[in-house]
């Protein structure tokens, strides 16, 4: 049987470190009553005597001292930026995303509150001190309605920011993995038998993914073989008429974009979908079988936001972080009556990444090998 070297006691540390028990304990939990400087030379302390953190008696002794259930001590701060309060509820990404954050707050012992800059009379500074007065250090930057940069006072606050719209400071964030989405719309259009398969989103969309859409699309259609830039149409806005004449030019038989008037165009043009034409969407509202394309997980991506948000706070980590980490939830197909369905046999085999173009897929051996 391995045995494991005791931890050291809280006493052990503080004799060494020459402090209190006391201090020992908020200076391992990053409590800001001990100064910077001190909680660096204990903890340097503690790890050079063999002290390792054990994050569930962290969060159960935190609940101890404050003798009171979590819910009723810590409130989590959703911040929108909309022109109208609720604004944002009426997009099916943004709310699907608040619902999934506030139930996973909830049942970590949390409770999620909306902040609308507006109240503060668009001023990020003064929301910031309206949280602080509060007692609120845990945010949430939702979705923003345009790419943009907050000046909240991050040094006392942990945050994490929904998807990359939030474009300065660096944080944690939770985001799909829109690069892995492009690239399933693509397979699957390839797999009901299109091969002329376009992108056309606005310019202004794909920023606010990173570029990622973009990425994912062009290195599907690389791996495939099938490369033709004339294909990729990217604006900074849709227009009708402009899209109807470059898809004369292009002669796509499918079209991935993320308008759902695009559609609606392409019928009055007298084109019958799916047979024409078909279409796949990357943000699904609901997949109901209107549109085909993406469906993006958007309760998962609140929810990973309120674990990275909550593992923060347990820490007592303030401010920016040095190594900002980004966690994407992979989405899924769904079919719809404006592409060819995706047919059974191969459906389950989509989601598996096609080999880079002239590399064989690698074969797994059929049992454990040892290590060299």
């Amino acid at each position: 049987m391995r045995r494991h070297a005791p931890s050291p006691s809280l006493g052990q540390i503080a004799a060494e470190a020459g402090v209190s028990r006391a201090a020992v304990s908020m200076a391992l939990r990053n409590h800001p009553r001990i100064p910077p400087e001190t909680r660096q030379r204990i903890q340097l302390i503690a790890t050079r005597l063999g002290w390792k953190p054990n994050p569930l008696l962290a969060e159960a002794m935190s609940a101890i001292r404050a003798g009171q259930p979590p819910a009723d001590r810590v409130t989590l701060a959703w911040l929108t930026a909309h022109p109208r309060r609720d604004t944002w509820r009426r997009i099916p990404f943004f709310r699907r995303c608040f619902e999934g954050a506030e139930a996973r707050a909830a049942g970590a012992g949390y409770h999620l509150e909306h902040f609308w800059l507006g109240d503060a009379d668009g001023s990020a500074g003064r929301l910031g001190d309206i949280l602080l007065a509060r007692g609120i250090t845990g945010v949430v930057i939702s979705p923003l309605p345009a790419p943009t940069s907050f000046a909240l006072p991050w040094d006392q606050l942990s945050a994490v920011a929904v998807a990359y719209t939030l474009t300065a400071p660096r944080l944690h964030r939770a985001a799909d993995n829109h690069y892995h989405s492009a690239r399933l719309a693509v397979r699957h259009l390839r797999a009901a038998g299109r091969h002329r398969i376009a992108l056309a989103i606005s310019a202004d969309y794909d920023r606010r993914v990173n570029g990622l859409w973009t990425a994912g699309y062009l290195q599907q259609m690389h791996a495939t073989g099938t490369t033709d830039h004339a294909l990729l149409y990217l604006p900074e806005d849709l227009r009708e008429t402009a899209l109807l004449a470059w898809m004369r030019s292009a002669r796509p038989d499918a079209i991935i974009g993320t308008d759902p008037r695009i559609p609606q165009w392409l019928r009055r043009a007298g084109l019958r979908l799916p047979h024409d034409i078909a279409y796949a969407d990357l943000d699904l509202p609901a997949p109901d079988g209107d549109l085909a394309g993406i469906y993006q997980d958007a309760p998962g991506i609140g929810a990973c936001a309120i674990d990275l948000l909550a593992g923060q706070l347990l820490r007592h980590e303030r401010g920016l972080p040095e190594t900002p980490k980004i966690l994407m939830i992979e989405s899924r197909w769904a079919d719809g009556a404006t592409a060819p369905a995706t047919p059974p046999a191969v459906r389950a085999q989509l989601d598996e990444p096609e080999p880079i173009a002239g590399q064989p897929r690698p074969v797994l051996p059929s049992r454990p090998v040892p290590f060299d």
